[in-house]
């Protein structure tokens, strides 16, 4: 192998790109290619937390919505304790009702019972009287007696 001129000028030339690469080249490229891993590294570190948030938010809305049926469920039974309390004050409100109603029907009942009672009592008085100033008039025998009785029978009914 000979090392001659063409092969030294080559080697020149060789180190003279190198040289030129490394010095004006090379640094850009290096610069995009540190920026391009700056923006990838932030895109992954953006998408973590991005990832972070959601699993948050996921938390929170879970929470919310127990939170939502808890209160919905509470508010059910509020409104069913509500409405047997309407139905029960009903219930006794009613029997209240009936029981005064039955009360006055049972007053009315006897007011009328006690009138029904006074006018036989005076029909009765007024036949009997009716019936002594017959007997007082005649002297009675049992014929007599068991005619004037069955009259007064017919004149009553």
């Amino acid at each position: 192998m000979n090392i001659n001129a063409t092969l030294i000028v080559e080697m020149l030339t060789f180190l003279l790109f190198v040289w030129f690469v490394m010095g004006v080249i090379w640094p850009p490229v290096m610069r995009a290619l540190e920026k391009r891993r700056t923006q990838i590294a932030e895109g992954i570190a953006s998408a973590d937390q991005g990832r972070q948030a959601l699993d948050v938010a996921k938390k929170e809305g879970e929470q919310i919505l127990a939170d939502a049926r808890a209160q919905a469920a509470a508010i059910l039974r509020q409104a069913e304790d509500r409405s047997q309390a309407v139905i029960d004050n009903a219930m006794g409100e009613g029997k209240r009702e009936a029981d005064l109603i039955i009360a006055q029907a049972r007053q009315e009942l006897d007011v009328q019972l006690k009138a029904a009672k006074r006018e036989l009592y005076n029909e009765i008085a007024g036949l009997a009287l009716k019936a002594a100033g017959q007997v007082v008039m005649e002297d009675l025998d049992d014929e007599k007696h068991h005619k004037m009785v069955n009259s007064l029978v017919k004149s009553w009914s």
